[in-house]
């Protein structure tokens, strides 16, 4: 056995790789041996390691793309969603009455947002429809628990008794007040993938909060 063999014997793949890794410059000093590598790729037979490494360069570059892409139709669409509930904002703060804020709320997100129904459920007795919160206790127990919202699909009962019939799809249901003290937010989307829980709140959870200051503001005048 000459001194090569046994040195090969020595040594294992995680060895090279572990030299490879601390000196990655090592084939732009062997220019030759670089040249002669050869890998086996499954679609494309033998190729050369410069192939094999551009050919993962272009993946990598591909699905960056793909990434960057993707990152830039979100931005998009949030800052629309941005807009849309801004201009809702200012809508709010001009309304004068519960009625006319429940009223402009419900019809800016039908009309904007394509959402099927919006309820607004005041406990407090000084509201215009005030609502026995004892009605909703199971519900909110159930459904918000010790969050301050609830993304997802409800039964047949819990549709009944937000929005007085059926209603298929989706709902966001959501405490107004710090406490869920003043009532609940409920709106309605016939897509059944809508609200679900892993979605971002941010703008509806501001939208609540705004909601919250307006509806203490209204009840004392």
């Amino acid at each position: 056995m000459n001194q090569l063999d046994e040195i090969s014997q020595l040594l294992d793949d995680s060895i090279i790789v572990e030299y490879l890794e601390q000196n990655p410059d090592f084939f732009s000093h062997q220019p030759r041996l670089l040249a002669t590598l050869n890998l086996p790729a499954a679609q494309n037979g033998t190729v050369s390691l410069v192939s094999r490494q551009a050919g993962i360069m272009r993946h990598k570059i591909a699905t960056l793309e793909d990434e960057i892409t993707s990152l830039m139709t979100i931005a998009a669409q949030n800052q629309q969603l941005y807009l849309t509930f801004s201009k809702l904002f200012y809508l709010l703060l001009d309304c004068n009455d519960i009625e006319t804020l429940s009223k402009t709320l419900h019809d800016y997100l039908a009309q904007q947002l394509s959402l099927d129904d919006t309820q607004l459920i005041l406990f407090d007795d000084h509201a215009p429809t005030p609502h026995k919160r004892q009605q909703y206790e199971n519900l909110i127990v159930q459904r918000i628990g010790r969050s301050d919202h609830y993304f997802g699909r409800i039964n047949q009962q819990e549709q009944q008794l937000l929005f007085g019939q059926q209603t298929d799809g989706s709902i966001a249901l959501i405490a107004l007040g710090k406490h869920g003290e003043l009532g609940l937010l409920a709106i309605s989307s016939h897509d059944a993938n809508h609200f679900h829980p892993e979605m971002d709140n941010l703008m509806l959870m501001q939208l609540c909060r705004l909601i919250s200051n307006l509806i203490n503001r209204l009840l004392i005048l």
